[in-house]
């Protein structure tokens, strides 16, 4: 199967406008206007789906689908807004929201939007698609997306283990996987809701194939070939970063995505953080953003620079100076698989909400592209002294060429 980047296009634009139905429906069955945050289209590890999931106190519907397309939707919720959603639908479902009246609302809700989502990918294949009965699920650190995923459900025709995260074997956590992924909110407040398409490898094949293949499409494998590559140097960055703080790190999650350029800062919350930006150049150019939450900033700056809080001007150094390690430890790495040489710019320290960190970068890119690669990562310690977030945006025609110096040569 092979991927270009107008299927993502019409991937990303597909899921958009299902989200969109999907809101809709929402508002009209709960009097709750709504709307699509962020649509993207992300090729990342069965385990760093589950991440979305896991750290959030959410409940969830499933539903599969099987036909033109077979795979599985999640609609997940963040507890507290079911509750309030469920009891515009089913007035008293709040009194006691684990009853069955409480869940079977939440399942009709479900049933009704997600149908909704669904029916856009059927007229664009011009084929049926049928849905399974919804099941509601609760998601914590106890029972994740992955466990649901690979119990499957041959009751209610849900897609067996291995199959419904796009995969074709059922080991789990390594293997690569393409999702749709939708964060839709109410605009009365952030509390959101998110939809995930989970397509089986085979459905997408069908997706791309309607799309139509491009002569300059790549092997699948060569997407997932980067992903591995963002995998590493993350791993790199974590033990650069060990190695410079004494303090041990692991990389939580690391993911590329597809995304309309506009919706690259809704990726980052308007929370404050501070860290650098750096400009790379070479095969791939673009930005990238080593970005700490405050209380994170101060432990990395005294692990570098003890006894130095009462300098600032040393603190600022020292940031700076940990975000040009990290960004080289996670650059070098793409440099060698890519035989070719990045340069990195001198790091410039910012502190401000992230948003308004990514949005200068954002600009520039736009200027000569409508989509982005974004790539993300996370290092953190088991103890949660501090986080690192790493956003890397490369230049879509830069990336592409990257892309074909790692695709096999042909048979």
């Amino acid at each position: 199967m092979n991927l270009d980047v107008e299927s993502l296009r019409t991937f990303s634009s597909l899921a958009h406008s299902g989200a969109e139905e999907a809101a809709d429906s929402l508002s009209t069955l709960t009097g709750f206007d709504s709307r699509v945050a962020v649509t993207k289209v992300e090729m990342s590890t069965r385990s760093d789906v589950e991440q979305e999931f896991c750290e959030r106190d959410l409940v969830s519907v499933h539903i599969g689908f099987s036909g033109a397309i077979n795979g599985r939707t999640v609609l997940a919720f963040d507890r507290d807004r079911a509750v309030s959603l469920v009891d515009s639908l089913v007035p008293g479902a709040s009194d006691n929201p684990e009853s069955e009246l409480a869940t079977s609302g939440l399942k009709e809700l479900g049933n009704i939007m997600l149908g909704g989502f669904i029916d856009g990918w059927a007229d664009f294949l011009g084929e049926a698609i049928d849905i399974t009965t919804p099941t509601y699920v609760e998601l914590d650190a106890d029972r994740s997306l992955v466990d649901v995923i690979d119990a499957g459900d041959d009751a209610t025709g849900e897609v067996p283990s291995g199959e419904g995260l796009g995969g074709d074997t059922p080991e789990a956590g390594a293997s690569h996987v393409l999702a749709f992924q939708n964060h839709l909110e109410t605009v009365d407040e952030e509390a959101g809701f998110y939809i995930y398409m989970l397509p089986t490898r085979e459905s997408v094949g069908r997706i791309v194939d309607a799309a139509g293949d491009a002569d300059d499409a790549l092997p699948v494998e060569t997407f997932t070939t980067f992903s591995q590559m963002i995998t590493e140097g993350a791993g790199q960055a974590s033990e650069d970063l060990t190695a410079m703080t004494g303090i041990d790190t692991d990389v939580d999650v690391s993911r590329l995505s597809f995304v309309p350029i506009e919706g690259v800062p809704m990726q980052l919350t308007d929370e404050t953080r501070r860290g650098v930006v750096l400009e790379f150049t070479g095969t791939p150019s673009g930005y990238i953003a080593i970005l700490f939450d405050p209380g994170s900033a101060e432990s990395v700056a005294d692990a570098l620079m003890p006894g130095m809080d009462a300098d600032p001007a040393m603190r600022k150094s020292a940031i700076q100076e940990i975000g040009n390690i990290v960004t080289s430890g996670f650059l070098d790495g793409w440099a060698d698989s890519l035989e070719t040489t990045i340069d990195i710019s001198p790091p410039t320290y910012v502190d401000d909400i992230g948003s308004a960190i990514v949005d200068p970068l954002v600009a520039e890119l736009a200027q000569t592209q409508e989509y982005a690669f974004l790539i993300d990562s996370a290092i953190a310690t088991p103890d949660e002294t501090f986080t690192c977030d790493i956003y890397a945006l490369p230049d879509e025609q830069e990336l592409r060429t990257a892309f074909e110096r790692l695709a096999p040569e042909p048979s």
